[in-house]
């Protein structure tokens, strides 16, 4: 989390390789270089017409008309030239509490976002698979492993289950119920594999009676789990399947599928 907000910032104030200083003896008018660099990200940022980039945003009228004017001055220069009208506004924000509010607003863009590429991603690998070509061998996959353990090796472990909420799953639900009132392991990873929409994660979690301290506490952890389950496994009609982390590995339960533990 560090890095990566390092790295955002580093993005935000345009520092590269690209923008470090010139080595050469040379004599440059800092009056038009910052004009330079202004018309340049201006010319970046303003590539949609007004309503298009006002719809694609979130934004309205009196907001991009700020953005412009805030983008004619230091931030123009100072900026990357593709930083969004909500990180602008947001860096400028007059209050707290605007500045919570655009904060809010990009992450939400920024979600489903997130949500479009692992769709994605998931039909990518789902396509390779229709091939009868994996692009990747779990195997040599990080963690694969091709020992299986009991039941009595996996106590006092942490758990990961990939199930599917789909009711045509049967035993989905009652392997979560199972698996979440283990009082012999360390905890419980729930990979969900058929969505990623959080309402129908955490309706499924509720409805395999997951106490919601277990969540807060990180004893019990929901998660999306589309990516991972179609990159190690694939086959939806394995589920549900179970796990013990061992270190950085994740070891199959002995029996197909992960059996009983």
């Amino acid at each position: 989390m560090i890095r990566f907000l390092i790295l955002w910032s580093v993005a935000l104030l345009g520092i590269g390789p690209g923008n470090a200083p010139a080595t050469e003896n040379t004599t440059t008018d800092p009056r038009g270089t910052q004009a330079a660099n202004t018309r340049t990200n201006e010319s970046a940022v303003t590539a949609l017409e007004p309503q298009q980039m006002q719809a694609q945003w979130g934004i309205d009228a009196t907001e991009y008309k700020r953005f412009k004017t805030l983008m004619q001055g230091p931030r123009g220069a100072f900026s990357v030239a593709n930083i969004s009208p909500l990180e602008v506004l947001g860096i400028h924000a007059r209050t707290p509490q605007e500045r919570r509010e655009y904060a809010d607003r990009l992450v939400r863009l920024m979600y489903e976002d997130t949500e479009r590429v692992l769709a994605f991603e998931f039909e990518v690998q789902a396509a390779w698979k229709r091939l009868g070509q994996p692009m990747f061998d779990p195997a040599r996959l990080p963690g694969a492993a091709t020992a299986s353990l009991t039941r009595a090796a996996a106590a006092g472990k942490r758990l990961a289950l990939f199930v599917s909420t789909d009711p045509s799953c049967l035993d989905c639900l009652a392997r979560t119920k199972s698996l979440a009132g283990r009082h012999d392991i360390a905890g419980l990873d729930l990979y969900v594999t058929n969505t990623n929409d959080v309402k129908a994660i955490r309706a499924f979690a509720r409805k395999a009676g997951i106490d919601p301290k277990a969540v807060l506490s990180k004893r019990i952890t929901l998660n999306k789990g589309m990516g991972l389950f179609a990159l190690y496994e694939g086959n939806k009609q394995a589920l549900p399947l179970v796990f013990v982390r061992d270190g950085k590995q994740l070891l199959p339960l002995a029996g197909a599928g992960g059996a009983q533990p």
